[in-house]
């Protein structure tokens, strides 16, 4: 393969904030007033070097620049991106929507911008959106991104890839409580950052944080190191505080608070002088933590306290619900039963409202309603409870103690039993539609995501493609060298499908040495291009046994869904159509087939051609199409056609 063009300058800048990051940085004071423009491309710069580490100066000299009455278009949409950003991280969610929409309107009547500089311009008013709380908007603008991208060179069109799935990423992790999903858009996004030699600080701090969030704590401390280094080098240094501060959690929780106090202090000292509001609001949830870890649990309360102040009201799930729990730690540590459980009742009311404001699929939305009314019923049992225990404390003070002891252990016990139950049930449903061999999706799980690819109408011209893919003469290899060479053979297979799959793609063991790929929005021609990569990446040799190699080659059928246009189809039928096509490839071994509906002929019914597809292909209502001449379908055997 040919070395990759170097990476363009002009759009490096575009995922690592937009902000070209020329010159050091500047002052993280607060205070400080920014000078007087000498040169507006300068201040532009500037402001956008600012917007992170010292928003409200930000913020002071975007607004300036904006009232200048000959501002060029593109500065305009720069400085709006700094407005934007910087007033988010400020906390003021109004002024941060109305500069991400009024970018948008800009580039759009502006058509003739280019389009890495429109597709940039988007990717900012995602995640100004994004840093809003407006999810829905966020996504539509990363919609945008992927429509612009479509226009520049491959390499270019990569990097605005690897920020959106770690935008994607996000999403799933803050508001839809899915970190497992997370944490594979972020590992496609830093593979996607990878090909372009791209080193984007933002990405491995949101996949570090993702890390620590799934308890992976060493794979967590080698990013968040990997992510510091790369911030520093970029002058990140708003990235390389929270790095900080999440290495120090990590310490809190393997009980060396002494190592992390002194880092936490410069961190927090840090952020407050620069107003990263989030960020420190989780800093001093840390801080809380250590301190009622280290004896003071009066210390740790007014700690949580300051930390709600830095994100009640903003647009923040992550942060709120790592400040509720030190905060109902705390209580819980003073003996503060009614306080706690008050806490605890707040911290349930914020997952029910991140909730009510995503647009949930029904099934995920039922199931998020009857876990919150079991935890509401729980919370009203140990009200009542509570109840109790203060009409007891008229009787003695022993007893009133004592209740407030028992309230204490049943506010522990049912949140720490609902966080383990919670956690058993994930990895119950990822095991069962997990392949325990190969870690790919099983039939029955992948028969549930082609029936709810089935449902999502393909983009016009195009059709969903399933892919059938054999290994050939694979009972060689069980034989000839046993069933553990056999199970290499699967696993390489396997990972070898999941490293060409694209983010969204169903890749499944089908059955045996069989498995499957379903691809969504597919031409005809775009399916032959996949089956030839498919069938070219998968024939290598494999080392089945000490000097021992076996050349592994495979057969592919392909069939779409529907399988005509003027007709109704679903998957299944595509299904029986592939594993026709796959036969035909097998019968020639190292090959691949498809066969595409072109149309439906009157009076015909799909499964009269499904029982005799060969005249259909001889009268062209079906396309063949394959790697090798051939003219017409070979027989099926009863066998196999039942």
């Amino acid at each position: 393969m040919p070395p990759r063009a170097a990476l363009p300058a002009s759009l490096l800048p575009c995922l690592l904030g937009l902000a070209l990051l020329l010159g050091p940085p500047s002052s993280r004071a607060q205070g400080t007033r920014p000078p007087a423009s000498h040169d507006r491309a300068s201040d532009v710069k500037r402001c956008l070097q600012l917007r992170r580490d010292a928003p409200p100066v930000a913020i002071e000299l975007a607004e300036s620049l904006l009232r200048e009455p000959d501002l060029s278009v593109e500065d305009e949409v720069k400085t709006l991106s700094c407005l934007g950003i910087a007033a988010g991280l400020a906390g003021d969610r109004t002024r941060a929507v109305e500069a991400g929409e009024l970018m948008e309107r800009r580039v759009q009547e502006h058509p003739g911008l280019p389009p890495a500089f429109r597709a940039r311009a988007f990717s900012q008013a995602g995640s100004i959106f994004h840093g809003a709380g407006q999810i829905h908007r966020a996504e539509a603008a990363y919609l945008r991104v992927q429509d612009f991208a479509l226009a520049l060179p491959a390499d270019d069109a990569a990097l605005f890839q690897a920020t959106t799935l770690s935008n994607i990423g996000l999403i799933h992790a803050d508001y839809l409580d899915s970190p497992e999903v997370a944490d594979g858009y972020h590992r496609k996004a830093l593979a996607v950052a990878a090909t372009v030699k791209l080193e984007d600080p933002l990405i491995l701090h949101n996949h570090a944080l993702n890390l620590v969030r799934l308890g992976r704590i060493d794979e967590a401390r080698a990013v968040i190191d990997e992510g510091e280094a790369v911030a520093r080098r970029k002058q990140a240094q708003s990235v390389v505080d929270r790095l900080r501060a999440e290495r120090a959690g990590l310490w809190i929780a393997q009980g060396k608070l002494a190592q992390a106090r002194p880092v936490l202090d410069a961190v927090i000292a840090a952020q407050a002088a620069s107003a990263d509001a989030p960020g420190l609001a989780g800093s001093l949830a840390k801080r809380s933590t250590l301190q009622r870890l280290s004896g003071d649990p009066t210390g740790a309360l007014a700690t949580a306290r300051r930390a709600w102040s830095h994100v009640d009201g903003t647009p923040q799930p992550q942060k709120q619900r790592e400040v509720l729990r030190a905060w109902m730690a705390a209580h819980a540590a003073l003996g503060q039963a009614d306080e706690a459980m008050a806490v605890g009742a707040r911290l349930h009311a914020l997952e029910m409202q991140t909730l009510k404001e995503q647009r949930l699929e029904l099934l995920a939305d039922l199931q998020a309603r009857s876990e919150s009314a079991a935890a509401q019923r729980e919370l009203e049992t140990m009200r009542h409870q509570a109840q109790i225990g203060r009409l007891k404390e008229e009787k003695s003070t022993l007893l009133r103690r004592a209740g407030a002891g028992l309230m204490l252990l049943l506010v522990l016990g049912g949140v720490g039993f609902g966080l383990l139950q919670r956690r058993r049930n994930r990895q119950l449903r990822k095991v069962s539609a997990t392949d325990p061999l190969t870690g790919l999706r099983n039939r029955r799980a992948a028969t549930e995501a082609l029936k709810a690819m089935s449902l999502q109408r393909p983009g016009a011209g195009t059709r969903h493609v399933l892919f059938l893919v054999d290994i050939d003469h694979f009972k060689k290899v069980n034989d000839g060298f046993g069933h553990h060479a056999g199970d290499q053979v699967l696993i390489a297979l396997a990972s070898r499908l999941r490293d060409i799959g694209r983010v969204d793609d169903v890749i499944a063991r089908w059955g045996g040495e069989e498995f499957l790929m379903a691809c969504a929005d597919l031409t005809e021609a775009q399916a032959c291009t996949v089956a030839s990569r498919l069938h070219e990446a998968l024939c290598e040799v494999h080392e089945v046994a000490p000097q021992q190699r076996w050349p592994l080659t495979v057969s592919l059928g392909f069939a779409p869904f529907p399988f005509f246009d003027n007709a109704a189809g679903g998957w299944d039928y595509a299904l029986r159509m592939a594993d026709r096509a796959l036969y035909a490839a097998k019968d020639r071994r190292n090959a691949w087939a498809g066969l595409w509906g072109r149309a439906l002929p009157a009076g015909v019914t799909q499964q009269q051609l499904l029982d005799a597809p060969e005249d259909a292909v001889r009268g062209g209502a079906i396309g063949l199409v394959a790697s090798y001449a051939v003219e017409r379908l070979p027989q099926v055997p009863a066998t196999r056609a039942a």
